[in-house]
């Protein structure tokens, strides 16, 4: 005989739920990790445009202004790239939360067998 209160949640249910706060904080992490990135990218590459321009000025300053337009366009299209990067990035997030919610069972065998795998890649080779 099997008991359960109708409200409470069943193992599986659980176990989808225990694997989709994981997955959240997983995003969190990475979503984390990839600003750092891109932050500290576009602070190295406006500092290299600045000593660019700053070799430029000393050697002339209409030498100066033509790089320095073609440099302010070259960092708009990084601008552009990185927000396509980012935009990338969310909308795979959300693709991947949403198949989480459609299969959570699913994704909990897939999460399992990962952690198999991994732990048989990393374990003792005894």
């Amino acid at each position: 005989m099997h008991f359960r209160a109708e409200n409470t949640p069943s193992l599986d249910e659980g176990a989808a739920s225990l694997f989709v706060i994981l997955l959240a904080n997983r995003e969190k992490d990475l979503r984390r990790g990839a600003e750092r990135s891109l932050r500290h990218t576009r602070k190295d590459l406006e500092k290299r445009i600045d000593e660019i321009r700053a070799e430029l000025e000393e050697i002339g300053p209409e030498a100066a202004d033509k790089v320095g337009r073609s440099l302010n366009e070259l960092k708009s299209d990084l601008q552009g790239g990185f927000d396509d990067a980012n935009s990338k990035f969310e909308d795979d997030l959300e693709t991947g939360r949403k198949e989480v919610r459609e299969h959570p069972l699913l994704a909990v065998g897939v999460a399992v067998m990962a952690g198999v795998i991994v732990g048989m890649l990393l374990g003792n080779k005894d």
